[in-house]
């Protein structure tokens, strides 16, 4: 234990003391968790199941990033095991006409092992009533890993947006090698970014269950990183295993950016809804003037299983009329819906696909352009929905606790940050 204190004791003293004559432009920090799915992934609570991060930009664009990850397998080798990554990256820009390319070394170490995450996560399972997880962690000792690799990446300018070709390579020594090629959407005033890859992975297999978990992170994946200034949240999954992960991050430097906020080009919307099952429905939008493409999901354990109920919806708002302090509105929505139930052992217990309408009525709240941040504002907004789905039918056989969940009438009410960005 002492041993692995050291090492990470002193790996971010140096850091801190080569970032203390740095100009900080960006210091965020957060969490992630597999439960983060978009309607996309399949939560098992498993893999890289929970981690905290960090990044630190410097004003010379030195970029730092941290990341403690814990790794669980429950139900193959009923091991666990942590991992802990400081990177440093320095990107070079090469401007040309209309293109442009970006090369962005990376360096750091990486520590594997037992690094007392299991104590972090069942306290947080303490605290929100869900069953503690106690898996056994690997007899090897915690290691260090030199971790070398970088991206390169060719961009077209199509303001206000970039088209990229993306190629990175990453290797951890005595751990991991792994390479991604893909395409990149970005913004070109923003770090926001949509990416779609191929990604493999060759591992050193040092814990049982390590070469299992990379094969779970290979294949076909989709990115999504959002920068909202103050929240950041980012997402990925892989399409072709099903697994997935995400979260949020707050930046705290981001109150010192100046208005330039005009109009609205585009927008991003994340909210929490709640329905009459209790549960927690989270959502996330793409706006466009006002319509909206957006879904809605929730998930969960159903005795040995885990339930996924996802909206997939294409919306049209019509404002009644712009308040001093309010904005109410009408939007009509229709689109699918998604029900699943997978059993622990992998096998599908239920998929169901069936088309949906929803009317939704709320109100945004506070003065027009009243929270902005450099090119972005932000718009709250109070909201009830009602949605309708079409074909369903009851399943006996089906746990009770899921039938709740797949009503054809489904209400609810929530809360919904709307993040305008502004392009030009």
């Amino acid at each position: 234990m002492m041993k692995r204190i050291t090492i990470i004791t002193i790996t971010l003293l140096l850091s801190l003391t080569f970032l203390h004559a740095q100009l900080f432009e960006e210091v965020s920090i957060g969490f992630g968790n597999d439960w983060v799915t978009l309607g996309l992934g399949d939560n098992w609570d498993d893999a890289l199941s929970y981690g905290f991060h960090a990044k630190v930009k410097t004003s010379s664009h030195l970029l730092f990033t941290l990341g403690l990850e814990g790794y669980t397998d429950k139900f193959n080798t009923q091991e666990r095991y942590d991992v802990t990554k400081l990177n440093l990256t320095y990107p070079f820009l090469f401007d040309f006409d209309h293109s442009y390319l970006r090369l962005m070394p990376v360096g750091g170490i990486l520590i594997s092992g037992n690094l007392g995450f299991q104590g972090a996560q069942n306290f947080l399972h303490r605290v929100t009533g869900k069953d503690e997880v106690f898996l056994a962690y690997p007899p090897q000792s915690t290691q260090a890993h030199l971790s070398v690799g970088g991206e390169v990446a060719y961009g077209v300018v199509l303001t206000p947006f970039a088209l990229e070709g993306v190629v990175s390579l990453e290797y951890d020594t005595g751990w991991e090698f792994d390479w991604e090629a893909g395409i990149r959407l970005r913004m070109r005033n923003n770090t926001s970014y949509l990416t779609l890859s191929w990604r493999e992975v060759s591992s050193s297999k040092r814990f049982l269950s390590q070469d299992l978990q990379s094969r779970r992170y290979e294949g076909l994946q989709l990115t999504l990183f959002h920068d909202g200034a103050i929240i950041q949240s980012f997402f990925s999954t892989f399409l072709l295993t099903g697994y997935a992960y995400g979260g949020w991050m707050v930046n705290a430097l981001a109150f010192n950016q100046e208005p330039t906020f005009t109009e609205a080009d585009i927008a991003f919307g994340m909210g929490i809804f709640l329905d009459p099952s209790g549960l927690r429905n989270r959502s996330a939008e793409l706006i466009y003037k006002k319509a909206s493409l957006e879904l809605r999901y929730k998930n969960g354990p159903i005795e040995n299983s885990w339930f996924q109920i996802a909206s997939y919806l294409g919306g049209y708002r019509f404002d009644l009329y712009e308040g001093i302090w309010a904005i109410p509105y009408v939007k009509v929505l229709a689109g699918v819906e998604r029900f699943t139930l997978n059993h622990e052992t992998g096998t599908v217990l239920d998929e169901q696909i069936h088309p949906s309408i929803a009317l939704e009525v709320g109100s945004y709240f506070g003065k027009p352009k009243q929270w902005v941040l450099g090119n972005l504002n932000y718009r709250p907004r109070i909201a009830s929905s009602i949605h309708y789905i079409m074909g369903n039918e009851k399943k006996p056989t089906l746990p009770s606790e899921y039938q709740k969940q797949i009503p054809s009438w489904i209400f609810q009410l929530g809360i919904a940050l709307e993040i305008q960005h502004d392009l030009h």
